[in-house]
C-alpha cells in the first residue's frame, strides 16, 4: 500500500518475521472473506475478473497527504460496485501534515468518486505506517484528530491499517482504538500474536498477508487480504455505510 517510501518502512517493520522464516503465504480459515487492495501501482485493474477470482472486497488508494489523488481512484470504485466486490477507499496519512486538512481532502475525494456520497462502501481506511519523523505521542494525537474528523463528516470510525511494530513502536502502543476496526498488515502464517494491543479484545478485522499476491484481472503482484468473517466481526456488511 502507500508510497516507495511507505513500503520500505513496512518492510523493515516485518524484518524479524522474515528472519523467522514465516513469509509463506497462510491457509485460509473456513470462512474467511477473499480480498485485495490496489493503488496507481496496478493500473487498470479488470473487475469482472477479478471478481471471477473469487473476490469479495477490495479496497482502493484514494490520497496520499493533502496533494495526491490516486488517478484510478474513480474507475476502482465504479468497477468493484459494478462487479458486486465490497468497495472500499484507503488514505496514506502524513503526520507530518495537518490531519484535519487530509481528512477532509480524503473524504472528498471519495464522495466525490461514489457519486456525491458514501453509500454501500467500507468506513473509510486510515493507512498508518510512516511517522514522517514525528515522536509516538505526536504521531498518535494526529490519529485521533483524522479519526474524529473522518468520524464527523461520514458518521463512522476509520479502519486502520498498520502493524504491529508500528502502532508498539512510532504510534506509542496505545491501548486505545478508537472504536477503529483493525486491518493488520502481517505477512506471517498466523497473525494473532501481531494485534497490538489496542484490539486484544476484539482482533482483527482485516488482515493483509502478501504483498506479492497474484490474482486474474491484475496484472503484476498485489496485496491480498482476508476479511475475518467470524467473531467480533461476523458480517462485512456491518462494516458499510448504508
Amino acid at each position: 500500500m502507500g508510497s516507495i517510501k511507505g513500503k520500505f518502512v513496512r518492510m523493515l517493520g516485518c524484518l524479524i518475521v522474515f528472519l523467522v522464516g514465516l513469509t509463506a503465504v497462510p491457509e485460509a480459515a473456513a470462512g474467511y472473506l477473499n480480498g485485495v487492495d490496489v493503488s496507481s501501482y496496478q493500473g487498470n485493474v479488470n473487475w469482472t475478473a477479478v471478481h471471477g477470482a473469487g473476490t469479495t472486497f477490495a479496497i482502493a488508494k484514494a490520497t496520499e497527504g493533502t496533494g495526491y489523488l490516486d488517478r484510478y481512484l474513480n474507475a476502482n470504485i465504479s468497477g468493484m460496485k459494478r462487479n458486486g466486490i465490497v468497495p472500499g477507499a484507503y488514505h496514506f496519512g502524513h503526520p507530518s501534515i495537518d490531519p484535519t486538512a487530509q481528512a477532509n481532502y480524503f473524504t472528498n475525494a471519495v464522495r466525490s468518486a461514489n457519486g456525491g456520497n458514501f453509500s454501500g462502501l467500507l468506513q473509510l481506511v486510515l493507512d498508518l505506517e510512516v511517522s514522517d519523523g514525528r515522536s509516538p505521542s505526536q504521531v498518535w494525537s494526529w490519529t485521533q484528530t483524522f479519526v474524529a474528523r473522518v468520524r464527523a463528516v461520514t458518521g463512522r470510525p476509520c479502519i486502520i491499517y498498520t502493524g504491529y511494530y508500528f502502532w508498539r513502536d512510532n504510534v506509542g502502543n496505545p491501548n486505545n482504538n478508537l472504536n477503529c476496526p483493525l486491518w493488520l498488515a502481517a505477512y506471517v502464517s498466523n497473525p494473532t500474536p501481531y494485534v497490538p494491543q489496542a484490539w486484544g479484545g476484539v482482533g482483527w478485522a482485516f488482515w493483509q498477508y502478501t504483498s506479492s499476491g497474484r490474482v486474474n484481472g491484475i496484472s503484476g503482484n498485489v496485496d491480498r487480504d482476508y476479511f475475518r468473517n467470524s467473531g467480533s466481526y461476523p458480517n462485512i456488511n456491518a462494516l458499510r455505510f448504508p
